[in-house]
């Protein structure tokens, strides 16, 4: 009870692996040019599946099979995203599927909705003067459509009556499908009358075999339209004035033919978007990430892919950007995250030290060789 104690001596308990643990830190992405490779910048899983088992990876090197599907060219599984609609709208409460991207198979037309008319009515045109100008739209079909405009200078002030024609080729004479004043301020800007509606019915049309949507019906867009002068000639013979003929023409609409899916890109959303042929782009779908409550707990499956465990928690399936899922970029890869540099310095250090360590044993050599010498 004299003493205060000590403290214990002892050799230590040995040393061994405690875990190995996977780097899922961000890797630097490189550029391939190849629409169907992938890379995620941020957390998240791409989701392979064969229809038995699903599996998680960061390697987004796909390519399309022969049907049209997204896949994994190594193992052949299936890469999961959510499907648009035939609107190109992705719903709200889509579920992971296969993406099939069909190149060469999916065809798509847009009706017109809106014709903008742009150009001059002379000013100088007489009472009763004609301007006829025909216009190319598109039904809900994609059918070409020739539609006849005629404006005529009306005896009000500052005023342009209209009419749209149709003609069927078996209707005689054509059909009226428009007519409203256009009205115009002493600036020759548009007051009243900037829109105009064309309504044209299957029967209209002929009664086709195959009829688009009934009516067909689109805007006339004339707020673009201008009442200037723009003079004329006079005939020093009989003094007769002649106005120059007036510029208004069709600018755009915005029907397309048939088009087919000719080619794909992937935005910062994962959205594939569709190119077709006519020019128009959709989205076709959109790529699923998946993420987990621990990622160290996935276990490593094959070809550069894990599989959930206990550990890891059941995976949270998505659309990219959303709950803290990162961004899926297309036309790159994700370049291993380990740093050769940092490697080769831990390396040396970790060779240094075991080279002074194992001085220590010569050391304790030499001192035993010592304490035996003293006796002889």
């Amino acid at each position: 009870g004299n003493f205060g104690g000590s403290n214990p001596q002892q050799i230590g308990l040995g040393v061994q692996i405690a875990s190995i643990d996977v780097d899922f830190r961000q890797g630097s992405l490189v550029t391939t040019g190849i629409s169907s490779d992938l890379a995620i910048q941020g957390n998240g899983f791409f989701v392979l599946s064969n229809g038995l088992k699903t599996v998680f990876s960061r390697d987004g090197s796909f390519t399309l099979n022969a049907d049209g599907l997204l896949i994994e060219p190594s193992t052949g599984m299936r890469v999961q995203g959510f499907l648009a609609d035939d609107t190109g709208i992705i719903p709200s409460d889509a579920l992971p599927t296969d993406i099939s991207i069909p190149l060469g198979a999916t065809s798509i037309v847009r009706g017109t909705t809106i014709a903008t008319l742009g150009g001059n009515l002379n000013s100088d045109a007489a009472v009763a003067d004609v301007v006829s100008r025909s216009i190319l739209v598109f039904d809900s079909l994609g059918t070409e459509r020739q539609v006849l405009l005629t404006f005529t200078k009306s005896a009000t002030s500052n005023t342009w009556d209209w009419d749209a024609t149709f003609d069927n080729g078996v209707t005689t004479p054509s059909v009226r499908v428009g007519a409203t004043p256009i009205t115009f301020d002493t600036d020759g800007k548009v007051t009243a009358g900037e829109t105009g509606s064309v309504s044209i019915t299957n029967v209209d049309l002929g009664s086709p075999a195959s009829p688009p949507t009934d009516p067909f019906v689109f805007t006339l867009d004339f707020s673009l339209i201008t009442q200037l002068a723009q003079g004329g000639d006079t005939d020093p013979s009989t003094g007769v004035f002649t106005p120059a003929g007036s510029t208004v023409s069709l600018r755009n609409q915005d029907g397309f033919p048939l088009g087919t899916l000719e080619s794909f890109n992937i935005g910062g959303n994962g959205e594939i978007n569709g190119i077709f042929t006519n020019g128009l782009t959709r989205t076709i779908a959109q790529v699923a990430l998946g993420t987990f409550s621990n990622v160290g707990g996935l276990s490593r499956d094959a070809n550069n892919t894990f599989v959930e465990t206990p550990a890891s928690g059941v995976a949270q399936i998505d659309r990219p950007g959303t709950s803290g899922r990162g961004a899926v970029v297309g036309g790159v890869l994700e370049n291993s995250n380990v740093d050769l540099g940092t490697e080769f310095t831990n390396l040396i250090i970790t060779q240094r030290g075991f080279q002074a360590n194992a001085r220590t044993i010569t050391a304790a050599d030499t001192v035993l060789q010592e304490t035996v010498n003293l006796v002889r």
